[in-house]
């Protein structure tokens, strides 16, 4: 029998598409899901009592894509004195305006950790390839109707034996060695916490040991968060530390890198090459050098975009909602500071 109605304000297409295997899971749990939805129409907001009916939140892509829906749920989670736990469409939450306020109140966060990682592993090993093949020169001679094969000292070296540094073991990070490994290449990983038995890397270090860890890289992968520690993290100094010719895999977040140093080391061919999703200032500007550099491979802050994001972030929010209404363990719960 059910004891407790929860109210889940969604969007409308969660509800249409995976409003199903929700209720499935809260009838599991013996719990009966009312779905509530934004109102859509210039400046509607929810009724203050629909506000305080709201337990649960998703807020997914198709509501952040939406600026009226966005404001709205924003405010109506602000206003609610019954919400209890949200869940984010995004891998991190510290850049969406309302989690401080809602962290203050004592509301779990939870977000979508790991639900595009294998995309944006992919967008960034597609770069290490394009860079490892040479593939800049023959879009570039495409381009002009130029046939410009490689001879001589101008051939790439192997691909297998070479060393990759991988910033940030997480869900990217591990999924990029993978693809790493499965191409010949020695990983070294770095990040906070110890190595784990099914880390797929050779070598696990901590941040403090990065400008030691530098100079053995032939590709610096950049999977981190970014944080006060991460900010400008490969600055001139990082960039004359790492191995002349050596390339950067940037998949993570603009303000990681300092672009100025950044540009200088690949004219200066300190850098051999650079492929780049993430930039400190988005969308990358017209006259920025780095457009035309011609060892450069630049995709447009778009290394997750793949179809079935959607899906499996809903998944993860079904997923954690099963252990919310059983009172379990929940995963990639976030601890902000308010």
């Amino acid at each position: 029998m059910h004891t407790h109605i929860i109210t889940a304000l969604v969007s409308k297409e969660f509800a249409a598409s995976f409003g199903g295997a929700f209720n499935e899971v809260s009838e599991r749990a013996g719990k009966m899901v009312e779905f509530m939805t934004l109102p859509e129409a210039p400046g509607a907001r929810l009724e203050p009592e629909d506000c305080d009916r709201i337990d649960c939140a998703f807020v997914d892509r198709d509501m952040r894509l939406n600026a009226q829906v966005y404001a709205a749920c924003g405010e109506a989670m602000a206003a609610s004195r019954s919400l209890k736990w949200v869940h984010v469409w995004a891998s991190g939450v510290g850049q969406l305006p309302f989690v401080p306020l809602l962290a203050a109140k004592g509301v779990i966060i939870t977000s979508s950790t790991g639900a595009n990682a294998e995309p944006v592993a992919q967008t960034g090993f597609a770069g290490l390839l394009m860079l490892a093949r040479g593939f800049p020169r023959y879009i570039q001679g495409q381009y002009k109707h130029e046939w410009r094969p490689m001879h001589g000292a101008e051939m790439p070296d192997d691909l297998r034996g070479q060393t990759a540094l991988i910033v940030g073991v997480g869900a990217i990070g591990k999924a990029f060695a993978r693809y790493a490994r499965a191409f010949g290449l020695k990983i070294i990983g770095v990040r906070p916490s110890p190595a784990l038995p099914d880390d797929p890397v050779d070598e696990m270090y901590s941040p403090s040991k990065l400008p030691d860890l530098l100079p053995r890289a032939d590709w610096v992968v950049l999977t981190c968060p970014l944080t006060e520690q991460t900010r400008n993290l490969l600055d001139a100094a990082a960039f004359r530390r790492m191995r002349k010719g050596a390339r950067l895999i940037n998949i993570a977040r603009g303000e990681i890198v300092d672009e100025a140093a950044l540009i200088d080391a690949l004219r200066g061919g300190q850098l051999g090459g650079a492929a780049i999703d993430a930039f400190k200032q988005e969308p990358l500007p017209p006259d920025s050098p780095l457009w035309d550099l011609p060892n450069v491979v630049i995709s447009p802050k778009n290394a997750a975009a793949s179809s079935g994001n959607e899906r499996r972030s809903a998944e993860m929010f079904i997923a954690n909602f099963g252990h919310w209404v059983r009172g379990e363990t929940m995963f990639n719960v976030h601890r902000v500071l308010t």
